[in-house]
């Protein structure tokens, strides 16, 4: 689905994007340093490196970026004009794989990196396990493979009869969408989704036995008289993944099946969402007018061996849930 680099790079929303386009690496990235800093150093822009798992969170980052980059190799940075200024870009300057990333020097001469001579991690002398071309090694299968092992099937379910005798099965999964102003609040907040009850108290929706996922806007705090250099009606999406819920509701009995005809209602009439800040001070949903969450499914067909990549089948979408 995200074999685009420009998509898959960044989370901001781009207006004629597909809905299967609105997870990316920034918008994983900007979830774990609001969920591991929890209103500490990780959560907020200025404070994170000081948190030893600002560099264990940014490694990991790198790691399935250049897991991505072997099996998509062919897509990377197009020529884009920059929007604000910076210390080394003007507005309207344009940008692209040869600009200088200062203040980030290759060599004693003052050159400068760039997007294509830090393109991949070799260039830097070092490989993760996943990427490493060992001798005559096939290194986007063994990826492939990795991504599949790890990160393949649901936690705790046992293959089907039908992946053990290596034949192709399809599954539905589903998802919300999620749409907000970047700087809605100008100030980080989270967007937490339940299917089910949940307390009112907000310091209690991190540990809700119902609570399905929860998204970070990670963004810095803009005081009430300064200027951010930023676009205040900036919006930027995620995605929160609601399947592997649906299917222990369904091993409860509370749900037939994962089919629109089930599911939809199931969610109508379940599923919430609420909005905090960092330090759990509550948000009304209607306080944040631009916050928009969808309802989707789409077809998976996954392979029969780790070495087959999972095909993705076509974007539904079946209701929206919120008030944006």
């Amino acid at each position: 689905m995200y074999n685009d680099y420009t998509t898959f790079s960044n989370e901001a929303w781009i207006a004629d994007d597909n809905p299967a386009g609105y997870d990316s690496l920034e918008s994983i990235h900007d979830q774990i340093h609001g969920l591991t800093g929890s209103g500490g150093h990780m959560t907020y822009i200025h404070y994170s490196a000081f948190d030893p798992l600002f560099w264990l969170h940014h490694a990991m980052i790198d790691r399935v970026f250049s897991m991505w980059q072997v099996i998509f190799p062919d897509s990377y940075v197009v020529p884009e004009p920059a929007i604000f200024n910076t210390f080394t870009h003007s507005a309207g300057q344009t940008q692209d794989v040869n600009s200088p990333l200062a203040p980030f020097h290759k060599d004693l001469s003052g050159g400068f990196w760039t997007s294509e001579t830090a393109r991949t991690t070799e260039a830097f002398g070092y490989a993760y396990p996943e990427t490493a071309n060992y001798i005559n090694g096939n290194v986007t299968g063994q990826v492939v493979v990795a991504v599949n092992q790890l990160y393949g099937l649901r936690s705790g379910v046992q293959p089907s009869s039908k992946r053990h005798l290596h034949v192709r099965t399809a599954d539905r999964e589903w998802i919300a969408n999620i749409r907000v102003k970047k700087y809605a609040l100008n100030a980080p907040f989270y967007v937490h989704i339940f299917i089910g009850s949940f307390k009112p108290d907000p310091f209690s929706w991190p540990f809700e036995p119902n609570l399905v996922g929860t998204h970070s806007i990670f963004v810095k705090i803009i005081g009430l008289n300064s200027n951010c250099n930023c676009d205040p009606d900036q919006l930027v999406t995620a995605t929160i993944p609601l399947t592997d819920r649906l299917h222990v509701d369904i091993e409860g009995g509370f749900l037939k099946s994962l089919e629109p005809e089930d599911v939809t209602p199931y969610l109508a009439k379940n599923l919430g969402y609420r909005v905090s800040l960092m330090n759990d001070t509550a948000v009304p949903n209607a306080d944040v007018p631009s916050l928009k969450i969808s309802i989707l499914s789409l077809d998976v067909e996954r392979g029969g061996t780790d070495d087959e990549p999972p095909i993705w089948g076509q974007m539904r979408g079946h209701m929206d849930v919120s008030t944006g």
